[in-house]
């Protein structure tokens, strides 16, 4: 099967998996009504009229978006265009709301067929596309090159077990590639990754972590304080972020060990699916802990054990609270989350084994004493005791998480350089005409 014939099968696959994706969706959207409405653009169809000549960013979901926001915010404040943000989930399109408001626009990313993504391309007509991390879709990378649309992969990373998959398909993926101006990458080993798949050398910049140039507004702190002066003002506080289906048990475990040594603690777990509320407290029922709901709005008492935050967008404010942090995500093979969101808030951050996601930097973190990675219940509950126990050591945590955060720093700085010399270029127009 040559390219031409790969890149057809996979338009046709494509088509026939539709009715299947009708139903997911459907279903996923029960309980959203605006999720329902808009289902239309999903096939660039869409029931107004927007700004044309878009810088177009799409970020995924909820972590995609949040590590976009900085450029997000470049772009928005160091241009003529008009900002374009697509996501591919809900939950991505509320926290671009809740981050953005109305100062950028939004549709959901067309589906990866050629119909769909030439309307969309026609009806925004994007002055450039920036993609974050790993999203690789044929179709609309394909489709951009034939509009001369210039198309950034940034921030971009892929873990050991994708190359594996995508080496299967590289004579194809090499063809895709070609459409693609620059892929920016977060370390050395994705970069190679990235070569291994098809990406020429030439076009692969590595420029760091843009989430370590995330700025943590005063307002999360202040909303933070509100919300622990008002819920649990007395309790030392462990949370645990973006936790996923088995970790939970986990921490329910370790939790009533470490509240024989701790009585005051209270544990915070803030899954990464709201919608896995009530599974988690039959859990919290079955080891008969005592569970808040945030949605509740109630505060905590002294038999408060668990404090379960059932709504999206609220992890920065908890982590900003707690005495000690743990990333989760990396309990069970998912591949971890945002270690450095609670490190920017100066509190320590704890993790698990499965850190696929940030492999490198995870390791470079640990070699510099800026975080504890943990392997089993017994480590969750030696180290939390430590940090919660040990000042001296807590500090020197903080320290040494603050101090590579600061030395790794400027990931965005060098993004926009890459992409704005590309624009350059590109004469007649800078991206900041």
């Amino acid at each position: 099967m040559d390219i031409y014939d790969m890149y057809y099968f996979y338009v046709a696959l494509f088509y026939l998996l539709i009715p299947f994706w009708a139903v997911f969706h459907y279903l996923r959207g029960l309980n959203k009504k605006d999720y329902h409405a808009r289902w239309k653009e999903f096939f660039g169809f869409y029931t107004k009229k927007h700004t044309q000549q878009v810088i177009w960013l799409h970020a995924a979901s909820v972590g995609e978006v949040e590590a976009a926001n900085v450029l997000i915010n470049y772009f928005r404040d160091n241009s003529s265009y008009k900002v374009l943000v697509t996501t591919s989930t809900e939950p991505g399109y509320q926290r671009v709301h809740a981050l953005q408001g109305d100062r950028v626009e939004h549709v959901y990313l067309p589906l990866d067929i050629p119909d769909a993504v030439g309307r969309f391309v026609r009806h925004f007509q994007p002055r450039m596309a920036v993609i974050m991390e790993t999203e690789i879709w044929p179709v609309l990378i394909s489709k951009c090159a034939e509009n001369s649309i210039p198309f950034f992969i940034v921030n971009a990373r892929l873990s050991e077990k994708s190359t594996k998959g995508y080496l299967k398909f590289k004579f194809f993926l090499e063809n895709v590639f070609s459409g693609v101006n620059a892929v920016i990458v977060q370390t050395e080993l994705d970069a190679r990754r990235y070569q291994d798949i098809g990406v020429s050398a030439e076009k692969i910049t590595v420029t760091g972590n843009i989430k370590l140039d995330m700025a943590i507004p005063e307002s999360t702190k202040i909303q933070a304080f509100d919300i622990k002066q008002k819920l649990f003002p007395e309790r030392m506080v462990l949370v645990v972020g973006s936790t996923h289906q088995g970790e939970e048990e986990i921490f329910l475990n370790g939790y009533k060990s470490l509240k024989q040594r701790f009585p005051e603690l209270l544990l915070v777990l803030v899954p990464r699916q709201p919608k896995r509320t009530d599974e988690i407290i039959k859990l919290c029922l079955v080891d008969k802990l005592n569970v808040v709901r945030r949605t509740e709005e109630r505060p905590c008492t002294a038999s408060t054990d668990v404090f379960l935050v059932d709504t999206i967008g609220e992890l920065k404010q908890m982590y900003a609270v707690a005495d000690c942090s743990f990333v989760a995500g990396s309990m069970v093979p998912i591949g971890g989350h945002n270690i450095f969101e609670p490190i920017l808030l100066d509190v320590p951050v704890l993790f698990g084994p499965y850190m696929k996601n940030s492999e490198m930097l995870a390791q470079q973190l640990l070699d510099a004493k800026g975080a504890i990675q943990c392997f089993n219940d017994a480590d969750i509950v030696d180290n939390v005791t430590l940090i919660l126990s040990q000042t001296r050591e807590k500090e020197l945590l903080i320290n040494a998480g603050r101090a590579f955060v600061k030395q790794n720093r400027g990931a965005l700085e060098r993004t926009v350089a890459v992409i704005e010399n590309f624009m350059r270029e590109r004469k007649p127009r800078h991206l900041r005409d």
